[in-house]
């Protein structure tokens, strides 16, 4: 059998093909390991890493990357090569620009550089990945050049996840502070109106009372209806003194700032009591916390109590309080109707979830935790964890 004679351009052709695929599978492989890179760094390692694998790969031994913010203020993140050659590098702060540029500069330090946009997710660029060689090279090729582009695009958008998610971090740091002011604020307009009521109406009420019993008991015997009236007013005005201590309690309880956590919970748990609810401590812990984590766990149990009171119809409630590695924890348990998350979705018309957001808010800002577990006719556990020492003395 006669062997075919060898054909030049035949093997030149597939040799040609070995070599574009080498090169496709070397810009995937780039754009692969990169990608994969990416997620497990910090963003100035990032810039880095994408800076010396886009030089690698286009055999260019100077880079730089270089950002601009929405004022047009330009500034180096990241550089590879001499510094005193880099310098000669200047990139004006261009949003406009969208597809790789090649400088040729003869005579310069750097007589090749490449542009090749950083765009964000609106398409503007807000930076430049620049590279460069010491020694003239041709232009990359067009499938290069893309390479280059969807190297920095998943740059680009790792950065600007980054951004996004320090705004938002920033944001909620804001939101934070606000709710905390806006928490103090209220406990002392709460501790004003308090000591106000307590040192004004209370006292009026108070002394009214008195004189109104010192009056019933000098009064002859009257007819039994103006008898009657006199007594119904003696009540009544019992009951307004009873409810403005109520009132003043709820406000700023004595018992919190004169006994500390334990013993003013368990006076609000009185409220309990009287609507024939059993409650029974689990632990019960003394010792006196910061003003802030008493303050702060306070209101938690006060509102606990009354989501109690108003939804639950229960009819046992367990408590508990304790110190635990540091930990300050309070538990509130009942036996009642319970509830389901998607019961309802969190809005003013729904007292209940907006009671549990702002208790998970208070223990958020305390650096604590608050979980809540309920099912439909299975009660609620609320189990609240916060750090004990936190700044600020004791009560």
């Amino acid at each position: 059998m006669q062997n075919q004679s060898h054909n030049p351009g035949s093997a030149l052709a597939i040799r040609t093909q070995y070599r574009q695929s080498e090169s496709r599978a070397a810009r995937l492989r780039l754009l692969v390991h990169t990608g994969q890179e990416l997620t497990r760094l910090a963003p100035d390692a990032m810039r880095e890493r994408v800076l010396a694998r886009a030089c690698a790969f286009l055999a260019m031994d100077h880079g730089m990357l270089r950002e601009w913010d929405a004022d047009g203020r330009i500034r180096t993140t990241a550089l590879h090569g001499n510094s005193d050659r880099l310098s000669s590098l200047q990139v004006a702060a261009d949003q406009t620009m969208c597809t790789p540029r090649w400088l040729d500069r003869p005579g310069e330090s750097l007589p090749n550089v490449l542009q090749v946009p950083l765009r964000g997710g609106d398409g503007n660029a807000f930076g430049a990945l620049v590279l460069a060689n010491s020694v003239s090279l041709r232009a990359p090729d067009n499938e290069d050049s893309e390479s280059m582009q969807l190297l920095a695009t998943l740059l680009a958008a790792h950065l600007e996840n980054d951004r996004l998610l320090m705004a938002l971090k920033a944001r909620d740091r804001t939101l934070s502070d606000l709710v905390n002011r806006l928490f103090c604020a209220q406990e002392d307009e709460r501790k004003h109106v308090a000591y106000d009521l307590h040192d004004g109406l209370a006292q009026t009420l108070a002394g009214l009372h008195q004189r109104l019993q010192g009056f019933a008991g000098r009064c002859p015997t009257l007819p039994d209806t103006l008898g009657a009236d006199l007594q119904a007013i003696l009540a009544l005005a019992q009951h307004c003194v009873v409810e403005g201590r109520q009132l003043i309690s709820g406000l700023r309880p004595t018992v919190l700032d004169d006994f500390g956590l334990l013993k003013a919970v368990d006076k609000e748990a009185d409220r309990l009591r009287e609507t024939g609810i059993r409650v029974h401590w689990l632990a019960r812990c003394e010792l006196r916390f910061s003003s802030q984590v008493e303050i702060g766990l306070f209101r938690i149990a006060q509102e606990a109590i009354n989501n109690i009171l108003k939804h639950a119809h229960a009819s046992q409630v367990k408590l508990a309080l304790e110190l635990h590695k540091g930990q300050a924890l309070l538990r509130v348990e009942d036996n009642g109707k319970g509830f389901t998350a998607i019961e309802q979705p969190l809005a003013t018309e729904n007292a209940r979830h907006l009671g549990l957001a702002t208790m998970q808010e208070r223990a958020s800002l305390l650096g604590g935790r608050l979980t809540c577990v309920s099912a439909i006719n299975g009660g609620t556990q609320l189990h609240i964890g916060v750090p004990a020492n936190q700044d600020g003395p004791a009560q």
